[in-house]
């Protein structure tokens, strides 16, 4: 018995004249409800793992204003009745493996029997980066319990931080010129990102290294495993690894180019490529690796086998700093 996949929808910001990271985040999760048959009314936990917000927006969470637009149990629970609780969880390219990981360990508990995890990214700065900081995606999963498959299994978290500075990303102030508004501020805020030149291939060194820890401590090696779910999907992370890795084209999942520059929703882009493809109904387990500052990883096993053939591995693993 084991976290189920339900559901995975990722989408590109198509059509759209400016996406928001809300609408992006709607979409995504009321799609991701349909393909599954679902309704918002049954998601007992929504959590949402973007980060990039037009004009860096932050507060209200937008989980909250996910929930009120998909119609998800506004309010209050009724005494017995039901409800559903949602808050942000911000880790980068690592956000969905965080929130799956939080939502397995509710559901196997019992506390909760729907969860709903939504992402999604646009350009906070379109007008002033002078190019495209993220590609305009959302993407949505969501998971139940499952009595007959092992489901997600395992978790780990691995920090490289002697490659901490190869990534920096932070706000800054930038004075506005011209006359000035009073009493409103002479100018406005702006995220600055700064990718030092080997940033993704070290990336792609450091998930080697944790993936293969991270299987060993399973008794598992890299021939176990039927299908690699990988994020980010640009070409100087993805192949490097697949060739590190020794991880051939069919037992890979392949994003779309107009998904390819996903950032927190890179992950469920992989997965449902995966899912349209074919290749995850064949794949009996599935490792899905995400990377990102820090250097991060996160990985996450999931079983398609009955939780009986499972072995006597170790449960669901924590942080690990090294």
């Amino acid at each position: 018995m084991g976290t189920r996949i339900e559901a995975v929808v990722a989408l590109a910001g198509h059509g759209i004249r400016r996406p928001t990271a809300l609408h992006l985040a709607d979409t995504a999760a009321r799609d991701c409800l349909t393909r599954a048959g679902r309704k918002a009314t049954e998601v007992d936990l929504l959590i949402n793992a973007g980060v990039y917000r037009e004009d860096n927006m932050g507060e209200p969470a937008l989980a909250a204003l996910v929930q009120e637009d998909i119609g998800a149990n506004l309010g209050d629970p009724p005494v017995g009745g039901h409800g559903t609780f949602s808050f942000d969880l911000m880790n980068g390219v690592c956000g969905v493996v965080s929130a799956v990981q939080i939502e397995a360990g509710l559901l196997s508990s019992r506390a909760i029997q729907l969860g709903l995890i939504v992402t999604s990214d646009v350009d906070p700065n379109p007008k002033d980066s002078g190019s495209t900081l993220v590609r305009p995606t959302g993407g949505a999963m969501l998971l139940g319990w499952d009595e007959g498959i092992a489901g997600f299994t395992d978790f780990s978290f691995e920090t490289f931080p002697e490659y901490e500075h190869l990534l920096v990303s932070g706000l800054s102030w930038r004075t506005r010129r011209g006359p000035r508004a009073a009493p409103g501020p002479a100018g406005h805020s702006m995220m600055d990102i700064r990718e030092q030149p080997g940033y993704l291939e070290r990336c792609a060194d450091c998930a080697d290294e944790a993936a293969r820890r991270f299987l060993s401590r399973l008794g598992m090696g890299i021939g176990d495993i039927d299908l690699l779910v990988a994020a980010p999907a640009a070409p100087a992370y993805f192949d490097r690894l697949r060739e590190r890795l020794g991880v051939t084209g069919d037992r890979t999942a392949f994003v779309g180019e107009d998904l390819a520059g996903s950032y927190t929703a890179g992950p469920l882009a992989a997965l449902d490529a995966a899912m349209r493809s074919g290749k995850y109904a064949d794949a009996t387990n599935t490792l899905v690796v995400a990377t990102g500052a820090g250097i991060t990883v996160a990985l996450a096993l999931y079983r398609q086998s009955p939780p009986e053939d499972r072995g006597e591995g170790p449960g669901p693993s924590a942080l690990t700093a090294r």
